[in-house]
């Protein structure tokens, strides 16, 4: 990666970093760019290069979770795993990425702010939830066409998987209704989600 690149790449892990933990601690309208900038170290012409706004800062940090996913996928795809192993892997990295402090820190902000700007929330769903589902049913399709999976529809599929892997996690989270799991806890759920979804689209026999 040339030099310039790689600067504006930590640069922008440091921007994002920034905010998060100042979303964390005060709430996304109370912090302000400045703010932002100071714990950063840097000017605030850079959060204007690199994301265009506030607004931009807090889709940054959704992208980076639905990135991270993407980058799992991808690397399911590069070594050929018995499937329960290769969902398990990724159901595992999910449920850390999307019911971490600064995920569901990044979902308060959408819903305490999404009546003010509207396009907040639509931007999160399309950026977060949508295009995690997305690419979570590209690599379930080509599963179905190895024989792996039941042939259904592949979208359906990662609907159901994000239901059975989180409907009873990120809620409770969101309202705080449940602390975060433990890393031995989100292995067990996990595989329970797993294990679950296989049972629903385990392949027709003889198929």
């Amino acid at each position: 990666m040339p030099r310039p690149a790689r600067k504006a790449e930590i640069r922008r892990a440091e921007l994002i970093a920034a905010t998060t933990e100042l979303i964390i601690s005060q709430g996304y309208r109370a912090i302000t760019l400045e703010a932002v900038v100071r714990r950063a170290g840097c000017s605030k012409s850079a959060i204007y290069q690199l994301f265009g706004s506030k607004e931009g800062l807090l889709a940054a940090l959704i992208e980076d979770v639905v990135s991270e996913l993407a980058r799992e996928l991808r690397t399911l795809d590069h070594h050929d795993q018995p499937i329960e192993r290769a969902l398990h892997r990724y159901a595992s990295r999910a449920m850390e990425l999307i019911l971490s402090e600064q995920h569901v820190a990044a979902v308060h902000v959408i819903i305490s702010e999404t009546w003010q700007i509207p396009n907040l929330g639509h931007s999160y769903y399309r950026l977060g939830p949508q295009a995690a589902q997305h690419l979570l049913a590209d690599y379930l399709r080509a599963q179905m066409a190895r024989g792996r999976l039941r042939t259904s529809d592949p979208y359906r599929a990662a609907v159901h998987f994000y239901g059975l892997l989180l409907w009873d996690h990120l809620n409770p989270r969101i309202v705080a209704a449940k602390s975060a799991l433990s890393a031995a806890e989100i292995d067990a759920e996990a595989a329970l989600a797993v294990a679950s979804f296989l049972r629903l689209y385990a392949p027709e026999p003889g198929g």
